[in-house]
């Protein structure tokens, strides 16, 4: 039997700011976009898009204004007992692959999501090893390891497809310097990199009056950045090397920005794999 709760506008303000508007919306029995809804009705704001993300990275964000009205009326949200089938059909549908949005990397970057504005700030500000990668100290940033000049590509590059991963409900957070992804329960690790190639100097003037050496060569190598990026997946378990896909690169002919759709399909088989492993449901495509 349904039950009646009847809550004031600055209750369920402080509700909507207090957990996640999908957690909530469960709660009471109904979808966000509902409760939603009754928000825009009475006048609630809610927190913007990234708002919960930056808060479980650390960050203190402030809360929009409560808005006073002249009129506070009672709102009344018919509550649903919960259902077994319809839950075991929510459970069912949790690891179902959800469908892949196409993804396009703009050549300028827009309202980044709070994860990809810090760390771009943290890396603008780092130096440099003697391959010519930034090199991160902050926990709080994404696992990004490439040159200041291909920087700003990564970043774009990064931003769409944090953004991709956010729009299929993927969570996506930062851990101990490792950019980390849950998939059907299943917590997998994302980087971004460069790779280095290695460019001939001549070698430095050989002592003829030191010690001789043997094998001395006219020339000495040094690794430098490519241009090349690639994004990896990490912490896939005990795989042998032919049975999951880990690396999605810049070739000749294909950019990394066309692959981003078949990097998170790569990502949602590995968390199948990698749940099949321990024993759990299989995905359903």
């Amino acid at each position: 039997m349904d039950r009646i709760v009847k809550i004031s506008r600055k209750e369920l303000y402080e509700q909507i700011w207090t957990e996640p508007v999908t957690q909530l919306s469960m709660r009471y029995g109904f979808s966000d976009v509902w409760l939603a809804k009754i928000c825009r009705k009475y006048d609630i704001p809610r927190p913007p898009r990234g708002y919960w993300a930056r808060i479980k990275s650390g960050q203190k964000v402030p809360k929009t204004p409560f808005p006073k009205r002249k009129e506070d009326p009672i709102i009344s949200i018919h509550v649903k007992p919960p259902d077994a089938k319809i839950i075991a059909q929510k459970k069912e549908v949790t690891y179902r692959r959800p469908s892949i949005p196409e993804i396009v990397v703009p050549e300028v970057l827009k309202e980044p999501h709070p994860f990809v504005e810090i760390s771009s700030t943290i890396l603008t500000a780092c130096q440099s090893d003697d391959a010519g990668i930034l090199i991160f100290l902050d926990d709080h940033c994404l696992d990004i390891k490439v040159s200041r000049e291909s920087l700003p590509r990564a970043i774009r590059i990064m931003d769409a497809l944090i953004k991709s991963l956010v729009t299929m409900n993927i969570e996506v957070s930062i851990s101990g310097k490792a950019t980390k992804i849950k998939i059907f329960d299943v917590f997998l690790s994302i980087s971004m990199g460069e790779e280095l190639y290695r460019r001939r100097l001549k070698a430095k003037g050989h002592n003829l009056d030191g010690y001789y050496q043997f094998g001395y060569n006219l020339y000495d190598e040094q690794p430098v950045p490519s241009g090349k990026l690639f994004l990896s997946i990490g912490d896939l378990g005990l795989y042998s090397s032919g049975e999951q896909r880990r690396n999605w690169r810049d070739t000749d002919s294909h950019r990394l920005e066309g692959s981003l759709k078949s990097f998170i399909s790569g990502l949602m088989k590995a968390a199948t794999r990698k749940k099949a492993k321990n024993g759990n449901t299989h995905e359903q495509e």
